[in-house]
C-alpha cells in the first residue's frame, strides 16, 4: 500500500511539472481548449499542487538523488519561462492550422448562402439572420432545423442544406456563432458578458489591438495574426 502511495505521489509530481511546463510553452492560460480567464485559476491550482508534490517527492526519493529534484526544477524553469520568454502563440497557430480549411469553408458558405448571423443552434439563444428563437432545445438535424426555421428560410430563399452544413462546420471548429458584415466575419468561440474570443477575418484593413469589431463593438485587447486576413482575438 505504501509503495502505491509513493508511486502515485512521485508520478503525480512528474506529470504536474510537465503539465505546468507545457502550459508555459504553449501559453495554455490563453488556450482555446480551456478558455481564457477561468483557466488562470486552474493553472494557479496546478502550480500549487505541483509545488506540494515536488517537495514530498524529495523526501520520498531522498535528498541525494538528482531525480528527486526534477519536478521542482521543472516547475522553477516553467515559471521563469512564463516571466522572461517572449509570448508564444503556438496553441493558437496549431488550432488555426487544424481548422483552416473549415474556417475558409464557413466563410464561403455564409457568403454564398447570404447567412450573416447564425449560432450553432445548441445554446439557449438560436438565430439565423433576423430569425431568433430561445429555448432549451438543441437543433442538430435537418428535420429539427426545418421544423422551427423552415418558413423563415423558405421566405428568404435560404437553402436548408447549407444551413445544416454550416452548423456542422461551426461545431467542428468549436464556434458558437458567426456574424458577417461588409468588413468582417466574426466567429465567436466563447466568452461571457463583454469578454469574447474567437476568429475574425478582415476583408479589408489590417486589424490591431484597440480596434472594435461587430456585432457588439467589443474592443480587441489581444490579437494573433494568421494568413489571408484571419486573426484570433480576445475582446473586453
Amino acid at each position: 500500500m505504501k509503495k502505491r502511495i509513493r508511486f502515485f505521489i512521485v508520478t503525480s509530481a512528474y506529470l504536474l511539472s510537465l503539465t505546468v511546463l507545457l502550459s508555459s510553452i504553449f501559453e495554455l492560460q490563453y488556450s482555446i481548449i480551456i478558455g481564457p480567464f477561468l483557466d488562470l485559476l486552474f493553472l494557479s491550482g496546478l502550480i500549487f499542487l505541483c509545488l506540494i508534490f515536488s517537495i514530498i517527492c524529495v523526501f520520498i526519493n531522498g535528498f541525494k538523488k538528482l531525480k528527486s529534484y526534477i519536478p521542482g526544477l521543472t516547475l522553477i524553469f516553467s515559471i521563469l519561462c512564463s516571466i522572461y520568454l517572449p509570448v508564444t502563440d503556438l496553441s493558437h497557430r496549431l488550432h488555426y492550422t487544424l481548422n483552416r480549411k473549415n474556417l475558409e469553408s464557413i466563410n464561403t458558405i455564409s457568403q454564398l448562402s447570404k447567412i450573416n448571423e447564425m449560432t450553432d443552434l445548441l445554446r439557449y439563444h438560436k438565430s439565423i439572420n433576423e430569425q431568433q428563437i430561445s429555448n432549451e432545445e438543441k437543433y442538430k438535424t435537418k428535420v429539427e432545423i426545418e421544423t422551427v426555421f423552415g418558413d423563415y428560410l423558405f421566405q428568404n430563399d435560404i437553402n436548408i442544406d447549407k444551413v445544416v452544413d454550416l452548423r456542422k462546420r461551426l461545431v467542428r471548429s468549436d464556434i458558437v456563432s458567426l456574424s458577417r458584415s461588409e468588413d468582417y466575419l466574426v466567429l465567436t468561440i466563447d466568452g461571457f458578458v463583454d469578454n469574447e474570443y474567437g476568429y475574425v477575418k478582415s476583408f479589408g484593413k489590417e486589424l490591431k489591438i484597440g480596434d472594435y469589431i461587430p456585432p457588439y463593438g467589443f474592443c480587441i485587447v489581444r490579437l494573433y495574426e494568421f494568413r489571408n486576413g484571419w486573426y484570433f482575438y480576445y475582446s473586453t
